[in-house]
């Protein structure tokens, strides 16, 4: 069984300038993306790239302020990844995702 949210999850924190961005930003409630990378000493796309796939894997939420992009972290959708993989290791399997709310039809 292969749960590709979950795996994405863990590959996105295996790198390690991706897991000092979680840790930096868990110190603070928001960054911009400048910021982030006076502080790791990364270039700016480098550090876009890094923010996009933790953004993919639901690890960061970003807003665009004019020309600024700010992160933080995803704590709920993060929450569920701790409780998808706690489930994993005591044998329960994967949680499944929560069903996407159906939106309204058309009144006609």
């Amino acid at each position: 069984m292969r749960d590709e949210k979950l795996r994405r999850y863990f590959k996105a924190l295996g790198d390690k300038t991706r897991f000092d961005v979680v840790h930096q930003l868990s110190r603070m409630s928001e960054s911009s993306v400048t910021d982030l990378c006076v502080m790791l000493g990364v270039t700016q796309p480098l550090m876009s790239w890094h923010v996009r796939i933790l953004r993919n894997a639901g690890i960061v939420t970003t807003r665009r302020h004019g020309r600024q992009v700010f992160c933080s972290l995803d704590r709920q959708n993060i929450a569920a990844q701790q409780a998808r993989f706690n489930a994993v290791v005591n044998g329960r399997g994967p949680v499944p995702e929560p069903a996407a709310t159906p939106l309204p039809l058309p009144s006609s």
